[in-house]
């Protein structure tokens, strides 16, 4: 289990499932299907919770580096999956809202509502962004 520092104290990372325990059911459940769907998606890929940001992230791997593309952002009402490279996304089908230089997100209030075709080329588009664009540099 990896540790984290917060001021002085070293303190054991939370894990995913410990951090969506506080959410009321619906909003785990969805959350537990865009989880599900990025391993789908993206064979080689790390997850994290950030506790600052209070959301989870995600990594895509390439060789020995990860490249951030992805975050599963769970409130008490919604659950949101918000691309870093968002705005470089082909969105075919109009899922995407955000104005700011970068991001974009979809946001979810329901398990029924992800659409598994049309959200799995997002993570795939995005994961690739951020591995072909970041590798780069």
């Amino acid at each position: 289990m990896p540790f984290i520092f917060v001021g002085d104290i070293m303190k054991k990372q939370q894990s995913v499932e410990e951090y969506l325990e506080q959410f009321p059911q619906h909003i785990r459940e969805c959350a537990e299907e865009l989880r599900s769907l990025i391993g789908e998606v993206i064979p080689e890929y790390e997850e994290r919770v950030y506790p600052g940001w209070k959301l989870i992230g995600y990594r895509a791997k390439k060789g020995d580096k990860s490249f951030y593309f992805a975050f599963i952002y769970p409130a008490e009402d919604k659950v949101v999956l918000g691309f870093e490279y968002g705005i470089f996304l082909n969105d075919p089908n109009n899922l995407l809202t955000g104005n700011g230089n970068q991001v974009r997100q979809i946001t979810f209030h329901k398990k029924s509502e992800i659409n598994k075709k049309q959200i799995a080329p997002l993570i795939w588009e995005a994961a690739m962004i951020a591995i072909e664009g970041l590798s780069k540099k």
